[in-house]
């Protein structure tokens, strides 16, 4: 599977795409004696008028994510203007705990979410932080 980006791991994090079962996983990290788990799912810029969202508009899509997910209502909302656009919410899902972020260079898109048990993702979050805020698409149509 060709990956259109790159982050800077955190140390411990590993490629578990193949262990997913899920036809058509997308490309998912976590740690071999973690509680969770990352995954990445990207749209790439293509042709035709440049999307240059804001981080309201990443917002905006957050939310239908989480309504069509029935995930309820976000907590710890955060957006981030500049180079890298971001939003991001957690949510509580029963026993599941979901952090999603939406990033965007002004041409292409990820969603990134990160997956674990309620109560234990103060042990990958940060990590999971860290890493989203260094994802570079690598496509050759970047803006």
């Amino acid at each position: 599977m060709s990956i259109p980006f790159a982050i800077d791991c955190c140390e411990g994090w590993c490629d578990i795409t193949d262990e997913v079962e899920v036809a058509d996983a997308p490309w998912t990290l976590a740690k071999p004696d973690g509680v969770g788990a990352f995954q990445f799912s990207v749209a790439t810029y293509k042709c035709g008028r440049i999307p240059n969202p804001t981080p309201e508009s990443l917002l905006s899509l957050l939310r239908d994510f989480a309504i069509s997910h029935e995930l309820g209502e976000p907590a710890d909302i955060v957006t981030e203007s500049g180079e890298r656009r971001i939003a991001a919410a957690s949510f509580r899902q029963g026993d599941s705990f979901i952090r999603a972020w939406y990033i965007s260079d002004g041409c292409n898109f990820a969603r990134i979410t990160y997956t674990c048990a309620f109560g234990q993702q103060q042990a990958e979050l940060s990590d999971c932080e860290q890493m989203v805020r260094t994802l570079r698409f690598t496509n050759e149509a970047v803006a």
